[in-house]
């Protein structure tokens, strides 16, 4: 199903920005054909001119995302990349701002899943969901991200038990820092930082090879894989010292 060498007919979510954007530029380079799901208009028109079906849609409106997805005939690949980050500061802790960022990334993923699923089992096809290394280990003011990534790894991951008997291959992308408009924002070190031309390779090849989990860099997420299979103790002290730098 996901042979470079076969047109593939492509959803992806957040394809207006970031590693969305490039994966659909990307494959609509090697001849797919990508419905582009966003809704920055400016995107949608410049991918459109690439050969891309824009959908210009509200994620985290349900009914609309079925509605929408409803009208494809046919999904062989769909790619679940829309979401959002903000930090926290402690001691405040923004309940409002930690619940917009879980109900945005749970809420689109989940509703792009509703929609596209169908399809997906008719054309016994692969979903694949965007998660991140933060998930692999606690970092200060990364409450609410992380937490979102957290339950999105659980979420796909039980999918691919689930959906293993209806023939829908699920798979998880576990990236690191990728330069893109989100990551703007941090006013931090971002360790092995990767162009969003690296992570649509890293995530061409890894849905290519039908991997389940498809992390990048490894320099990253093997050491952060590590950290988090540490005692509490140690990871809260190595977690401590990280804060203060």
């Amino acid at each position: 199903m996901t042979d470079s060498r076969n047109k593939l007919n492509i959803v992806i979510t957040g394809a207006t920005s970031g590693i969305g954007k490039q994966l659909a530029k990307d494959y609509l380079s090697s001849g797919h054909k990508v419905y582009a799901v966003g809704r920055d208009e400016e995107a949608l028109a410049e991918l459109k001119d690439l050969g891309a079906v824009p959908i210009a849609l509200d994620l985290m409106d349900r009914q609309k995302v079925i509605a929408a997805f409803a009208k494809i005939e046919q999904i062989d690949l769909a790619i679940c990349g829309a979401g959002t980050c903000e930090y926290l500061d402690m001691p405040n802790f923004d309940s409002e701002v930690f619940m917009k960022v879980m109900s945005v990334n749970m809420g689109t993923l989940s509703h792009a899943i509703e929609g596209v699923l169908p399809k997906l089992i008719a054309s016994k096809g692969r979903l694949v969901g965007i998660g991140s290394a933060s998930a692999y280990v606690p970092f200060a003011r990364a409450e609410a991200y992380g937490s979102s990534k957290a339950a999105i790894h659980y979420l796909m991951k039980t999918l691919q038990i689930s959906l293993a008997p209806h023939d829908v291959a699920v798979s998880l992308v576990v990236p690191g820092f990728v330069e893109t408009p989100m990551t703007k924002q941090n006013d931090f070190p971002m360790p092995f930082l990767q162009t969003p031309e690296q992570a649509s390779q890293a995530i061409r090849a890894g849905i290519n090879k039908g991997n389940e989990v498809i992390e990048f860099p490894k320099k990253l997420t093997i050491p952060l894989k590590t950290l988090g299979t540490l005692p509490d103790m140690v990871w809260q002290q190595v977690s401590q010292k990280l804060n203060k730098k």
